[in-house]
C-alpha cells in the first residue's frame, strides 16, 4: 500500500450523511428529554457567536469547547447558592465548589448524548465516485462512523479510527486543545471565592482536552508503518489547529517527496479562493513542498 487516505467529516457530508454539529444540536434538543436543561446550560456557558450570528458551539464544537465563558459558567453554577449570615465560611466554600460539580454534570450529559447521537447517525446512503480513491489504501479516519466499511467494503484492518469508532467499546474522543488558567479570566476586582471557583472552572474545562500527545504515542507503530507511503489524499478534513499534531506526525514519517492531495469544497469563486488559501496556509505551516501538493474537488 503506497497511498494513505485521510478522512474528515466532509467525507460523510459529501455522501449526504447528517453528521454536522448542527445535526448534533438538533438531535440533542429533540432527544435529550430532561437532559435538555444541561444542553441549555452548555449554550449559556458557550455563548460566542460566529460572523453569521450562529453559536460557535454548533459550528466548530471542538474549538468552542476550549473557550468557555468563565463569568457565565460561574453565574449559572452559583445562582442557587444562598448567603447565610451565620455560616459565611460555608457560603464561601459552596461558591468555590459549585462550578466544579455543575460543569462535571454538564459535560457528563454532553458526552453521553454525543455518543448516543453518533451511534444513531444514519449511513444508509449510496457510495459515490471519488477522485483519487483507492480501496486498497491505508485509511486514517477522524470520523466515528463506519462509512468506509459499509459503503466501500474497506476491511477494518486497513482503517485507523484515530478518535474511536462508534458502536463498540472505544471511547469517542472529542475535545479542545486549550490550556486554561482561571486567573486569566478574573474580573478586575474579584470576590475572594472567585479565585478558587475560576480555578475549578479551568480544571474541569481542561479535562475536556484531547490528549493528542498520548494518542500519537499510542499509535507509534502506525506512524512508523507509513514509511512506504508515496501519496496522501485528504478528503473533507477541516485542517484545523486541533488536529495539526497528527498531520505533523504523518509528515515526519513519510518521504519528503510524498504527493499530497487536498479536497476543497466551494459554491462560488470567492469561496474557492478562501478554500485554496486555507490549504496553502496549512501546507506552509506543515512545511511541505508546494510542488508536491495539489487541490481537487470531490
Amino acid at each position: 500500500m503506497d497511498t494513505l487516505c485521510i478522512i474528515g467529516n466532509g467525507f460523510d457530508l459529501h455522501h449526504g450523511i447528517a453528521s454536522s454539529y448542527e445535526d448534533f444540536r438538533q438531535y440533542a434538543w429533540k432527544k435529550c428529554g430532561l437532559d435538555g436543561y444541561w444542553i441549555g446550560q452548555l449554550e449559556e456557558c458557550y455563548p460566542t457567536k460566529n460572523k453569521d450570528g450562529k453559536l460557535e458551539l454548533w459550528c466548530d464544537l471542538e474549538y468552542a469547547l476550549g473557550n468557555i465563558d468563565f463569568q457565565n459558567a460561574f453565574d449559572e453554577s452559583t445562582e442557587d447558592v444562598e448567603l447565610e449570615e451565620d455560616h459565611e465560611m460555608r457560603y464561601q466554600a459552596q461558591m468555590e465548589d459549585a462550578p466544579e460539580y455543575y460543569l462535571e454534570m454538564m459535560f457528563e450529559v454532553f458526552h453521553r448524548i454525543f455518543e448516543e447521537w453518533v451511534n444513531q447517525i444514519d449511513i444508509n446512503v449510496s457510495p459515490v465516485s471519488l477522485p483519487n480513491f483507492d480501496r486498497n489504501s491505508l485509511f486514517l479516519s477522524f470520523n466515528y462512523t463506519d462509512t468506509l466499511e459499509k459503503l466501500y467494503s474497506i476491511p477494518q484492518r486497513q482503517i485507523n479510527y484515530i478518535h474511536g469508532r462508534r458502536c463498540c467499546s472505544n471511547n469517542l474522543v472529542v475535545g479542545h486543545i486549550n490550556n486554561l488558567n482561571g486567573n486569566d479570566f478574573l474580573s478586575a476586582d474579584p470576590m475572594i471565592y472567585e479565585y478558587a471557583a475560576y480555578d475549578n472552572i479551568a480544571k474541569v474545562v481542561n479535562e475536556q482536552r484531547k490528549s493528542i500527545s498520548d494518542i500519537i504515542s499510542n499509535n507509534a507503530r502506525y506512524w512508523n508503518n507509513l514509511a512506504g507511503i508515496r501519496r496522501i489524499v485528504v478528503y473533507g478534513h477541516s485542517l484545523s489547529d486541533i488536529d495539526f499534531g497528527y498531520f505533523m506526525e504523518i509528515a515526519k514519517n513519510v518521504a519528503s517527496n510524498t504527493q499530497w492531495l487536498f479536497s476543497v469544497y466551494y459554491n462560488n469563486p470567492q469561496e474557492r479562493n478562501r478554500e485554496v488559501k486555507r490549504v496553502k496556509d496549512f501546507i506552509n505551516k506543515l512545511g511541505l513542498t508546494c510542488s508536491n501538493c495539489q487541490t481537487f474537488c470531490m
